[in-house]
């Protein structure tokens, strides 16, 4: 009955753009459509997760990344950033995407059709 599907949201006119906002950053937060999120430069690559550590719901604001790994600063338990799998649980992430008219993320949701 029910169907996973994905909305895109549009978070951005061009990927100059979002470099530009990230600066020297690594990361930076990020609302997500409501969600409080996280946009994380790695390795050349654009990739968005919840800002809330899966352990003890502690923001990742300060968190560092590592060999395709968030590293919560309080716990350190790493997150594999295209997976959101580490430490036995479970980091909510969302896709990015870099289209001809922009950069987008996709939030999924239960539908009924």
């Amino acid at each position: 009955m029910f169907k996973l599907k994905t909305r895109w949201i549009k978070i951005a006119e061009s990927r100059a753009y979002l470099l530009e906002r990230l600066g020297e950053k690594e990361l930076i937060p990020f609302n997500l459509s409501g969600k409080a999120a996280l946009l994380i430069l790695h390795q050349d690559s654009f990739y968005m997760v919840k800002n809330k550590c899966p352990h003890q719901g502690v923001p990742l604001t300060n968190a560092v990344c590592s060999e395709g790994h968030i590293i919560c600063p309080y716990h350190r338990y790493g997150f594999d950033l295209k997976t959101g799998r580490g430490a036995g649980l479970h980091l909510e992430n969302y896709p990015v995407e870099e289209r001809e008219d922009g950069i987008y993320a996709g939030v999924e949701y239960l539908s009924w059709f």
